[in-house]
C-alpha cells in the first residue's frame, strides 16, 4: 500500500488513521503526525475530586451517525449517555437581565408549536405577530447565499433574531450571525423555505411526519456523550492504532512535490516522503504547510476566518446555591451587554459530572462578537465567570473546583461565501494527485462531519466504495504488526 503522512491529531487526524487502518488491515501504511504532546484536539476532558470537566466539546449531535458508529465501532456502545430528561424548560434565555425559558418546539430558529410562542413573555406582542407573518413571506432567490441575521430577519423578525436565533447560532459556531452563511451552516431551513414557502409550516409538517411515523425503537438523545467524558472516544481510536506509527511532537514546517511524492519536512530539520497526504490542522496552519508547494491555495485557505474561545467549568457544593438550575442552562443575547455567551448547568445535563451533594457550571466565553475576552488568562476568566454568574444567577459562594480553557483561533467561521470558497479550493486540490484536506474547516465543525471527513480522506486513498464502510463498520480490527 502506498505510504500516507496525516498531518494534525485531531479527531479528523485520528478518524483518518483508524479508517485507513480498518480498510487496509495490516498493509496500512500510515504515519499520523501531532505537533503537540496531545491527541484529540479540543476533546479533553479532566477527571478530578468527583468532577468531570470537559474543556471542548461536551457533547455531539446524533443527527449525523458518523460519531455513534464510529463509538460503537471502538466497543464504546454501552458508554453511550444522553441528556438528562427534565420536567421544566431545558433553556433559559437571558433577557432584560432575567432568564425567560426557551417556547416549547423550538427547532433552532423555526417554531414547531404554536401556542407556547404565544404564551411566552420572552417575545413582545409585536415580535409574535411579525413571526405570524412569516408564512406570507415569499422565498428568497434559489441557491443565493445569505447571511443567517439576514434569512431570520427576513423571515421571522428582529426581535427573534436578537432574542433566539442570533445567540443560538453564535453559541454552536462562535460567529457573528451578520456574517455567517445560511447555506454553509444550516442548509435545511434555506432548502425548507424553497420546498414548503415558510419555515413554520415546513417544521410543523414535519413535526406531524415525525409522530406518524412507524419508527420503532427509542430515538437517541439528540445530544450524547461519553459517561467518562468525551476523551474516551479519541483515546480509543490511539488504542487501535499502532503506537510506531504515531509521531508526536512532530511540527511539520512544509511540503513539496519531488520525484512523484511529497517531501514533508519537519521543524528539526528531518523529512519524510509519502505518496499521500491528508491535512488535518486548521486551515491558516495547512495554508502555511502548502505555501512553498501551491502559493495560491494557500490564499485561499486563509480566507476562511477563525476566532477564539474560551470555556471556565465551575464546580460548588449545592448547599450553597439559592439558584434551582432547573434545566441545561441559558443563552445570552448579544443586546444583553454581558461578557459571556451562554451557560451550561453541566451537572444537570449530563449525570455523574459531580459529586452528589455538589453541581458543575460550564460558562461560554469569547468568539466572533468578544474574542478579546476569551484570549485573557485563566486567573482573569475565572473571575470574569464568577463575576458573571454573581450577577446573572446570584451565585456568591466560592467555587470548590474552578478550571479554564482557551482555544486561540481554534473556530472556523463559514461566511457568506463559504460553499464558493471550498468549491475553488477542492478545485486547487484536485490539481495535486495524492493531497487531501479534512477537518472542521470545510464541511461541518462537529465531531461527526469531523469524523466524516477523515473516513471520506481514508476512502478517497484506498480508492474503496462507500458501502466498504458496512463490513468494518461492526468490528474492531486488530493493531497490524509494525514492519
Amino acid at each position: 500500500m502506498s505510504k500516507t503522512v496525516i498531518i494534525g491529531g485531531g479527531i479528523s487526524g485520528l478518524a483518518t488513521a483508524y479508517y485507513l487502518q480498518n480498510f487496509a488491515g495490516a498493509d496500512a501504511n500510515y504515519l499520523l503526525l501531532e505537533s503537540s504532546s496531545h491527541l484529540g484536539g479540543k476533546i479533553t476532558s479532566d477527571a478530578s475530586d468527583g468532577f468531570l470537566v470537559e474543556g471542548g466539546p461536551d457533547s455531539f449531535l446524533t443527527q449525523k451517525s458518523a460519531t455513534l458508529d464510529l463509538c460503537r465501532a471502538l466497543g464504546l456502545g454501552d458508554q453511550l449517555i444522553g441528556s438528562n430528561q427534565t420536567a421544566m424548560p431545558s433553556t433559559y434565555v437571558l433577557s432584560n437581565g432575567r432568564l425567560h425559558p426557551m417556547p416549547e418546539g423550538m427547532m433552532l430558529m423555526a417554531p414547531t408549536m404554536i401556542l407556547p410562542i404565544l404564551r411566552s413573555r420572552l417575545i413582545s406582542w409585536p415580535g409574535k405577530l411579525r413571526m405570524g407573518m412569516e408564512i406570507f413571506v415569499r422565498p428568497g432567490e434559489r441557491d443565493s447565499d445569505e447571511s443567517l441575521a439576514s434569512f431570520v430577519r427576513r423571515r421571522l423578525g428582529s426581535e427573534l433574531l436578537d432574542k433566539i436565533a442570533g445567540p443560538l447560532m453564535a453559541g454552536i459556531h462562535a460567529g457573528d450571525p451578520e456574517r455567517l452563511s445560511l447555506r454553509s451552516t444550516f442548509p435545511m431551513f434555506a432548502d425548507m423555505e424553497q420546498a414548503d414557502g415558510s419555515l413554520v409550516l415546513g417544521m410543523i409538517k414535519r413535526k406531524k411526519a415525525q409522530a406518524g411515523s412507524t419508527t420503532t425503537g427509542k430515538r437517541p438523545s439528540m445530544f450524547t456523550t461519553l459517561t467518562g467524558g468525551l476523551q474516551q472516544l479519541p483515546d480509543a481510536i490511539v488504542g487501535q492504532l499502532n503506537p510506531q506509527q504515531v509521531g508526536l511532537n512532530c511540527r511539520v514546517q512544509s511540503l513539496a512535490f519531488e520525484g512523484g511524492q511529497y517531501r514533508i519536512s519537519l521543524a528539526d530539520g528531518s523529512s519524510i516522503l509519502a505518496d499521500n497526504v491528508v491535512c488535518t490542522t486548521p486551515a491558516y496552519v495547512t495554508a502555511d504547510i502548502v505555501q512553498q508547494l501551491d502559493p495560491s491555495l494557500a490564499e485561499k485557505l486563509r480566507a476562511i476566518r477563525y476566532v477564539s474561545t474560551s470555556t471556565v467549568s465551575l464546580g460548588f457544593r449545592r448547599s450553597e446555591l439559592t439558584c434551582p438550575l432547573n434545566g441545561f442552562g441559558f443563552i445570552v443575547p448579544a443586546s444583553e451587554g454581558r461578557r459571556i455567551n451562554a451557560c451550561t448547568w453541566t451537572s444537570t445535563k449530563f449525570s455523574n459530572r459531580a459529586p452528589g451533594d455538589c453541581v458543575l457550571i460550564r460558562v461560554f466565553v469569547g468568539g466572533a462578537l468578544a474574542e478579546d475576552l476569551a484570549e485573557q488568562d485563566e486567573a482573569k476568566l475565572i473571575e470574569l465567570a464568577r463575576q458573571e454568574l454573581r450577577e446573572i444567577l446570584g451565585i456568591t459562594a466560592t467555587p470548590v473546583l474552578a478550571k479554564a480553557y482557551r482555544w486561540h483561533k481554534s473556530n472556523p467561521q463559514y461566511e457568506v461565501g463559504h460553499r464558493a470558497r471550498i468549491a475553488e479550493i477542492d478545485h486547487v486540490v484536485e490539481s495535486h494527485p495524492g493531497l487531501y484536506l479534512a477537518g472542521a474547516a470545510y464541511r461541518g465543525s462537529g465531531i461527526p462531519d469531523c469524523i466524516q471527513s477523515g473516513m471520506d480522506a481514508a476512502l478517497k486513498i484506498t480508492q474503496l466504495p462507500a458501502t466498504a464502510l458496512r463490513s468494518t463498520e461492526s468490528k474492531v480490527l486488530p493493531v497490524p504488526v509494525a514492519s
